[in-house]
């Protein structure tokens, strides 16, 4: 790695020359989670609002991209899979043939000297590479900001690399976004008009006074996954209060069985989510969100839905960002530990608080 960072071109230590035309190219290498790449979309805008040609490119993974499908502020999007030789190779020289002025590494949390972002950097041979750096060798960026001190939010830490393109971080939105077609936001309403459906139960509430809560299962890791049996006792005690709200349960495929038992039991629509695009329609269309901590949560963050997240305590600083609403810190060691009689407070309370 000392060998790479010698190898890298341009100065050792500089500041970045004006953007003044379109070839001013940049790339934002964000090739993580989901989450992570949907926290990356407000860095993202706010460097290409600073730039010519108003748009950035950006690397990411196959699970990731979607995250940027439909986004006004995203150029081309490089794709590398992470596992497999052949693509590294490919996106290696895609890179080198795009001859990029700056390549920004987005991943704040990752010391460069562990990662394979120096050797994708050599691959471009861009001369200018921005990122988090303190005096640790080897010097991989150089143009350097400060690091993230780990205590606040991820996207806090995220804001310094947009200050070397200009950007006054107090002066700008950090919100992230997602861009829906008209054609998702189309398939997801008439979900939610076959989960308003289900509801039997006579009101004389009107039509517009119905809040939408869609109901997440699905958590990236088995840690992170909250049981069955709590997820039907939090949302039968919702029912029984708000027993003409559409609710909608979903989940990945693998947890279909889940989706199923749950929805059942408290009259709601199941609904599989094969796709990325499909739980991110269902997150815009609807009015409250209720998940573990996993990338939907960053998407209701995104399309600022009030949402009850359900996070473990040290992960606050990757919270999803300024969203409205409550999250649930919990200590346990386990999830399944969290009872599900504070779940069913909070997210009555949430509910309440956003007029359902």
């Amino acid at each position: 790695m000392r060998l790479l960072g010698s190898m890298l071109p341009g100065p050792r230590e500089a500041s970045l020359p004006s953007a003044t035309n379109s070839d001013y190219r940049v790339l934002i290498i964000r090739y993580e989670r989901i989450g992570d790449m949907i926290m990356a979309t407000s860095l993202i805008r706010n460097i290409a609002n600073a730039l010519p040609s108003g748009k950035v490119d950006v690397l990411a993974t196959p699970a990731t991209a979607p995250v940027l499908e439909g986004n006004p502020y995203v150029g081309r999007i490089f794709t590398l899979n992470r596992g497999s030789i052949r693509s590294y190779r490919e996106v290696m020289k895609q890179l080198r043939e795009a001859r990029h002025t700056v390549l920004v590494d987005g991943r704040i949390n990752n010391p460069p000297v562990f990662t394979s972002t120096p050797l994708l950097m050599y691959a471009a041979r861009a001369r200018f590479r921005v990122g988090a750096r303190g005096n640790k060798k080897p010097r991989i960026y150089n143009v350097a900001v400060p690091e993230w001190n780990r205590v606040d939010h991820y996207i806090e830490g995220s804001k310094h690399l947009a200050v070397p393109f200009g950007v006054n971080p107090a002066s700008v939105d950090w919100q992230p976004e997602i861009f829906l077609s008209i054609e998702e936001r189309a398939r997801a309403e008439e979900m939610w008009k076959e989960a308003k459906s289900l509801i039997s139960v006579e009101s004389q509430e009107p039509e517009t006074g119905r809040k939408r809560l869609l109901v997440n299962l699905s958590a990236s890791e088995t840690k992170r996954r909250w049981p069955d049996g709590k997820f039907i006792a939090t949302l039968q005690n919702t029912r029984a209060k708000f027993p003409n709200m559409p609710m909608i349960v979903m989940g990945l495929p693998s947890e279909w069985a889940s989706v199923q038992k749950v929805a059942t039991a408290v009259r709601a629509l199941p609904v599989e989510t094969p796709e990325l695009r499909d739980a991110f329609a269902l997150v815009g269309t609807s009015d409250i969100v209720f998940t573990p901590d996993t990338s939907i949560s960053h998407a209701a963050s995104a399309f600022r839905k009030p949402s009850l997240v359900l996070l473990k305590r040290e992960h606050r600083p990757y919270a999803p960002y300024n969203t409205p609403g409550a999250i649930i810190s919990w200590n346990e060691e386990e999830i399944q530990q969290l009872p599900h009689e504070r779940v069913a407070k909070a997210l009555d309370k949430l509910l309440t608080d956003f007029g359902a």
